[in-house]
């Protein structure tokens, strides 16, 4: 367990408080608001730079794959020291299946990029509810089987509603790719909305935001498909590795320690870290919370 070992814990405690405020007086939106946005709007959402910290200089390219039901843009991110290992890593933003894109979280990307000398690629996968389930997952599937090539190993990596897709790509491509790590930074693991941490409300997301982003997200399938919910799955075994991560005061934290259990006991190795007083997506405060260097710090020690 971990917790805040700077001054700058009291402006993280600052910035929740006005944010809870603020949702309390309906002066921010919602996840269903949010939902109501153009396409567009939605995709382009991240994190302002000032949450941020100063971030690597790497080379970025961008381009697309062609994928199964249409063109997917991604985002490289490429070393200037390559390591001499023959791996990658695939990135999956969060966004709770709606909101997002492939410049989500530059600040995970770079650091990953320059620190481990691995050739970064994010995917701008299709969203919801404009292209429910399966589409986002067909999307991070299609990518992840082009850049597994000549032998490379892939090591996939997502936060939130992407480490519900990173989950789950792991599930679908067991057996077909060469996964040779899974990373999940407070993922969302369980549609059915099962965990004991969601009830009573926790900073950030509320019960009835995850019901709307479930709802929005699995279309016509059930909530319990374990490409929806890995947690749900009836078979965990031979997966890789995982390295899961949560925040102790986000609603999804049992989603993240639960599913850590259901993988040790079907066999697969798991190093699980909580961080206290640390809300949802806390990644993305950077500048704020000196926890998130220190995750990142965690990231890149477990992958070199």
């Amino acid at each position: 367990m971990r917790s805040i070992l700077s001054l700058k814990g009291w402006r993280l405690r600052g910035f929740m408080a006005v944010s809870e405020i603020l949702v309390a007086l309906r002066l921010f939106p919602g996840g269903a608001k949010v939902m109501q946005m153009p396409l567009e709007k939605r995709a382009a959402m991240g994190p302002s730079p000032w949450m941020l910290l100063p971030i690597p200089e790497v080379t970025v390219e961008r381009g697309s794959v062609n994928g199964r039901e249409c063109v997917i843009p991604v985002k490289k991110f490429l070393p200037k020291v390559s390591s001499d290992r023959a791996c990658q890593i695939l990135f999956i933003h969060g966004g709770g299946w709606f909101a997002g894109n492939e410049d989500s979280l530059d600040y995970l990307c770079t650091n990953l990029c320059d620190r481990l000398g691995l050739d970064v690629t994010s995917v701008g996968y299709r969203l919801a509810p404009d292209f429910p389930f399966p589409a986002g997952l067909n999307d991070c599937e299609d990518v992840l089987k082009t850049i597994a090539v000549d032998g490379r190993s892939v090591i996939v990596v997502g936060d939130s509603a992407g480490g519900n897709l990173a989950a789950a790509l792991c599930l679908k491509a067991r057996g077909e790719v060469k996964i040779e790590r899974q990373v999940l930074i407070y993922p969302f693991l369980d549609g059915t909305l099962q965990s004991a941490s969601i009830d009573p409300p926790r900073l950030g997301l509320r019960r009835e935001d995850m019901v709307d982003m479930v709802n929005v997200y699995k279309g016509n399938a059930k909530a319990s498909n374990p490409y929806i919910s890995p947690i749900c799955s009836t078979d965990l075994s031979a997966l890789p590795p995982a390295l899961i991560i949560t925040a102790d005061c986000d609603p999804l934290r049992d989603d993240g320690s639960r599913y850590a259990d259901c993988l040790r006991e079907a066999g697969v190795p798991v190093r699980y870290e909580n961080y206290l007083r640390m809300p949802h997506g806390f990644l993305s405060l950077a500048s704020i919370c000196s926890v998130a260097p220190e995750a990142i710090d965690l990231i890149v020690g477990e992958l070199r």
